[in-house]
């Protein structure tokens, strides 16, 4: 902490007594300037000055609140001494931006000082970061006007004035403010940070990337500089060099930063690499075993591809960390209805719906859990009421078309199907069911508009090509060779994949580079 220099001679005590303790602060020497200020405080005990100097031996002692109490003492002995009041506004900043009442005190301390020397630079600029603290852009603005025009080109400075025009919503003159920043050579990381929370509330996140890429021009990011380079890159589309910059930063961190992994996966994802995905959550398992999320989403990636028996193990993992969790229950008990046994779903679709009563999809879940069973009368009870929500409807709708083919309701399969249909008009699998019902009765012409329609949505659906052979087969058309071929194909992908949807994935991963 600086300290103001005083006059020749103060109260009755020489300056060259003063200029020792100073001289012995400046260089480190506590010790030496305590016995110093000691002595000359037996003589004085409420020199204004002295008592300065016991706050500013406080604060370099690590002991903020008695250097408070000192410089307060010393203000009230001599309220002018201009000195102490900027002591005191030097101790307030450490703590003023998270204490509003410290924060007072400093603002008021500063203007005491502008009132008496309006031109007084670090008083201006310390007022300017206290009304950024308190979130008011444009007075920040204001005061950052009324610095010199060297103290308006430093470092911070231009910092603070970045961080106040983001805030403010004039975007040029954040850009401005950013390659002016880009290019001092004194610019540091912490000077980038300072402008990196406005400059993200104000989703300028290019401006961010050039902050920090102007950083590492000059000195090596921290774990943390490299993780908000990576993030403003993949806010920028820049998904490759914001997967590389972020497997730099979880490699700074010393590959512990399991948030960094999470990070890496969603980059991941984004560039369709689900077995990169894989990798990063396997290695944040690691690191982070008590973790919920981690087998959650690893769990999520896998039923995305279909691998379904390690979808299920991971997600009940999940459920076993986190068992109040309603979408881990819910997307755990999804996962096992599509196993053999669709029954054993049931006791998480039931805590789902306990945790959460008013959501259809709860009602929807374990109807289609029920239908796979074979349960139809359960099926039917939670069907009727999904088909009453707006985002469950068509789906209801389908299930309640199925269930009413199976009991050789044609007439109300067609109609359940076609108010599906009516709420959502492209999914291939009720299209399919409807042309199918229209076979069985004959209906030539509209089993194959039904089917056309399913095909052009989806070329590969098992339903519509079965029920295109079938129409060929009983129609006699020529088609029926090819369309059997067709199948037979369909057929063999879908086996393929049902054995692929019970195995258990290894995955493997290169950690000799601190790397995921």
């Amino acid at each position: 902490m600086c300290v103001r220099p005083v006059p020749a001679q103060v109260e009755g005590h020489s300056a060259k007594r003063v200029a020792e303790i100073q001289q012995a602060l400046q260089a480190g020497e506590l010790q030496r300037a305590d016995e110093l200020l000691q002595a000359a405080m037996k003589r004085l005990p409420h020199d204004a000055e002295l008592l300065n100097l016991e706050g500013v031996i406080a604060a370099q002692s690590g002991k903020p609140a008695e250097a408070r109490r000192w410089f307060q003492e010393s203000l009230r002995w001599n309220p002018r001494s201009l000195g102490t009041v900027e002591n005191l506004i030097r101790l307030d900043m450490d703590t003023a931006e998270k204490d509003a009442a410290i924060r007072r005190e400093a603002r008021a301390l500063c203007e005491k000082i502008l009132a008496a020397t309006p031109g007084d630079d670090e008083s201006r600029y310390q007022l300017a970061t206290l009304l950024a603290w308190e979130n008011k852009p444009k007075l920040v603005l204001a005061e950052i006007a009324r610095l010199s025009a060297p103290a308006r080109e430093s470092t911070p400075v231009l910092a603070l004035q970045c961080a106040a025009t983001a805030a403010d919503g004039t975007e040029p003159a954040a850009a401005t403010a950013v390659k002016a920043l880009a290019a001092k050579n004194d610019f540091s990381e912490a000077d980038a940070e300072e402008c990196a929370g406005p400059l993200r509330a104000a989703r300028r996140t290019q401006l961010i990337e050039e902050l920090y890429t102007a950083v590492a021009s000059h000195h090596e990011l921290s774990a943390g500089g490299l993780r908000m380079l990576g993030l403003a890159q993949e806010a920028n589309a820049k998904l490759p060099a914001a997967r590389q910059t972020l497997e730099q930063s979880f490699a700074a961190g010393g590959g512990k930063d399991a948030e960094t992994l999470i990070d890496l996966t969603r980059v991941a994802l984004a560039e369709a690499d689900k077995d990169g995905a894989l990798g990063y959550l396997a290695h944040a398992r690691d690191i982070a075993p008590g973790d919920a999320r981690f087998p959650y989403e690893f769990g999520m990636i896998c039923a995305e591809k279909g691998l379904y028996g390690e979808a299920r193990k991971a997600l009940a993992d999940a459920v076993e960390l986190d068992p109040q969790n309603p979408d881990y229950n819910f997307n755990l008990g999804t996962v096992i209805s599509f196993s053999r046994d669709p029954s054993e779903a049931l006791p998480w679709l039931q805590k789902f719906h306990e945790l959460r009563p008013n959501e259809s999809a709860g009602e929807l879940a374990l109807g289609a859990t029920y239908f796979r069973a074979k349960d139809y009368e359960n099926a039917l009870v939670w069907l009727t009421k999904a088909k009453n929500g707006a985002r469950t409807a068509a789906e209801a709708h389908f299930y309640l078309g199925r269930i009413a083919r199976q009991q050789g309701r044609a007439e109300d399969a067609i109609e359940e199907l076609k108010q599906s249909v009516a709420v959502d008009a492209k999914e291939p699998d009720v299209l399919a069911e409807l042309g199918q019902i229209y076979v069985t009765r004959r209906e030539f012409a509209d089993a194959e508009k039904e089917l056309k329609q399913a095909l052009d949505l989806d070329a590969d659906n098992y339903a519509a090509n079965f029920g295109l052979l079938q129409l060929y087969a009983r129609t006699g058309d020529a088609r029926r060779e090819a369309q059997s071929a067709r199948f037979d194909e369909i057929k063999a992908k879908k086996e393929a994949a049902a054995r692929d949807m019970m195995r258990v994935i290894q995955i493997e991963r290169n950690v000799s580079d601190k790397r995921p």
